[in-house]
């Protein structure tokens, strides 16, 4: 039986590669947009209690995000998909695609664009991989220290869940490597899809 606390190496490798199918739709039809080679990997996967968001984000950076719901067509919300971008990152990846990060609500719309991209193709690569229907929900897109995203996602999610999945995610474009991170937070339900893929590994 698993644990979602107390996975192996072997299950955190079957997490990275759900990861890295989920960026490696993103980076095509990032690459279709943009007309230039964009690249992304899961380095990393790991599963961090709620309650301990803080040890693995930098509570004083500003981030912008990108939240969605996940709903599933046979048992309703299992989960919400949160993409943050750092600030170095974010308005590095702007200049890039717009060449000049000095409006604001182009930035924004830019970030937001990119966070929904990256959602939808996160979410049918899970669905694929799951082998379950998922319709992600309009995202929300917001911009604030790191340790209000942190108090949100407790004050919000601490009776659903009590786990994010977390995805170190890197963004390759005009040779420069950006950071993302992508976190996955499941409700009971979703964990119970997730140990069934992980009976596959093993």
């Amino acid at each position: 039986m698993h644990s979602i606390e107390n996975l192996g190496e072997m299950e955190l490798d079957a997490l990275k590669e759900l990861g890295n199918i989920g960026v490696g739709k993103a980076a095509t039809s990032l690459s279709q947009m943009l007309g230039k080679l964009v690249e992304m990997s899961v380095p990393k996967a790991m599963v961090v209690k709620i309650q301990n968001l803080h040890k693995v984000i930098d509570a004083e950076e500003m981030v912008a995000g990108v939240v969605t719901g996940l709903d599933d067509i046979e048992n309703g919300q299992s989960g919400f998909l949160y993409i943050t971008f750092p600030e170095p990152s974010s308005q590095r990846l702007a200049e890039i695609l717009l060449g000049n990060g000095s409006d604001e609500e182009m930035v924004d719309s830019t970030l937001m664009e990119i966070g929904n991209i990256l959602s939808s193709a996160f979410c049918d690569a899970t669905a694929e991989m799951l082998g379950i229907t998922l319709i992600p929900t309009p995202p929300s897109f917001g911009r604030d220290f790191a340790i209000a995203v942190i108090d949100a996602i407790i004050s919000q999610l601490a009776e659903k869940s009590d786990y994010v999945i977390f995805f170190e995610t890197k963004l390759e474009v005009s040779e420069e490597e950006l950071e993302i991170l992508v976190m996955l937070i499941p409700n009971e339900k979703f964990v119970n899809y997730v140990f069934q893929m992980l009976e596959m590994v093993e």
